[in-house]
Formats: C-alpha cells, sequence, structure tokens
C-alpha cells in the first residue's frame, strides 16, 4: 500500500506541474510574420469642422506586421471609418431646410512600428506607433437663393499627413492566431477640419 501511495504521488508532482504549464505557456517558436482583421468605433475629438455635424461611427482596418526582432515589429496598415451625421443637431439649428444626411468617410494608410512587451507569453501588452497620411472623403451643403450663395456645412475632400500612437492587448491563442484589443489616438496634421480622433478597436491576428 506505501509503495502504491509512493507512486500515486510521484505521478502527481510529475503530471500537475505539466499539465500547468502547458496552459501557461504559450506554443514556441514564435512566428514573426501576421496580419490582422480588426474591427470597432471611432470618435471624432477636436475640431469644430467635423465634430458639430458629425459624430461616432464604425470601422475596419488591416494590418501587416513583420518581425525584425522578438520585440519589435515594422508593417504597414489601412483603416476606413464612417462618422455618422448628427441629424437632430443640424435640424435644431437649420429648422426649415431640407433634411440631408451625409456621412463621410476617413481613410487612413501609412506605415506602423509596434514594440511587444512580453513576447513569448500567451497574453502581452504593445504599444507602437504610426506614420501616414489621412483622407477625407468631404461633404458640402449649400444653397443658392437669389443670387445668394448660402453654406451650412463643408468638409472638403482633402489628404493630409497623419500621425498616431496605439496600445493593446494581445492573446496568443495558438502559434497561428490571437486576439488584439487596443486603443488608438490619431492626429491629423495642418487640417482645421479634422484634427485629433480616437479609435477602439478588437480583432484576428493570424501569424504565418
Amino acid at each position: 500500500m506505501s509503495i502504491r501511495l509512493a507512486l500515486t504521488a510521484v505521478c502527481l508532482v510529475s503530471v500537475i506541474p505539466c499539465a500547468a504549464q502547458r496552459l501557461s505557456m504559450p506554443p514556441a517558436p514564435l512566428r514573426m510574420h501576421s496580419i490582422a482583421v480588426e474591427g470597432g468605433w471611432s470618435w471624432p475629438e477636436s475640431h469644430d469642422g467635423l465634430t458639430k455635424y458629425w459624430g461616432p461611427g464604425p470601422g475596419a482596418s488591416v494590418e501587416f506586421l513583420t518581425g525584425v526582432s522578438r520585440w519589435v515589429a515594422l508593417g504597414f496598415s489601412i483603416d476606413g471609418s464612417a462618422y455618422w451625421f448628427r441629424g437632430p443637431q443640424f435640424a435644431t439649428d437649420y429648422p426649415n431646410l431640407p433634411f440631408r444626411n451625409p456621412p463621410v468617410a476617413q481613410i487612413v494608410a501609412g506605415v506602423i512600428g509596434r514594440v511587444t512587451l512580453a513576447p513569448g507569453k500567451r497574453l502581452t501588452p504593445y504599444a507602437g506607433a504610426f506614420l501616414g497620411i489621412s483622407h477625407m472623403t468631404g461633404a458640402e451643403y449649400r444653397q443658392v437663393t437669389d443670387s445668394t450663395s448660402s453654406t451650412y456645412f463643408y468638409l472638403p475632400f482633402q489628404t493630409r499627413l497623419a500621425v498616431g500612437l496605439y496600445a493593446g492587448l494581445e492573446y496568443r491563442i495558438s502559434r497561428g492566431l490571437a486576439i488584439d484589443a487596443e486603443a488608438r489616438a490619431l492626429y491629423v496634421n495642418n487640417d482645421p477640419n479634422v484634427g485629433a480622433s480616437a479609435v477602439v478597436r478588437g480583432g484576428l491576428r493570424f501569424f504565418f
């Protein structure tokens, strides 16, 4: 009986750490290249040209990263966000005008750099920066009455330099798949209508 108990104890001592290790340790080696597909929500934050009549809306992004080390990855991304028109606000300001509902879109593309703060862990925080361009699709509401032109809103089509910072968490499900969740702040340079915006998003990252 004592021999059987001793053997059982040895088995448990050897099996439990192995099981715990499998739960806590991610698969290795790490794969250095990835593509992320994410969706989320965007908020215009600063300039009245956009925020007066347009509010938060959905967005999506595609991102490619290639690792230059276990800690650092470089790549590029393209993001799109749609800002919904604030119809009630416009109707309050101009109650006698015919209602229009023009959503506008912001397309952002550029290069990114990302630092993984705990490489090799199943759950790891990360942070990064973005440099690229931002394009707004624009919108205009203008009426001409008795040779007099009145403009009620005007958001021009234009492309400007954009910079951003972001931070998030990555949970590695397997060697080839992870879940990302992040927050991003974006600033469009020299644009009196757009300025800063904020994005919260999440999605899947595929490693290869």
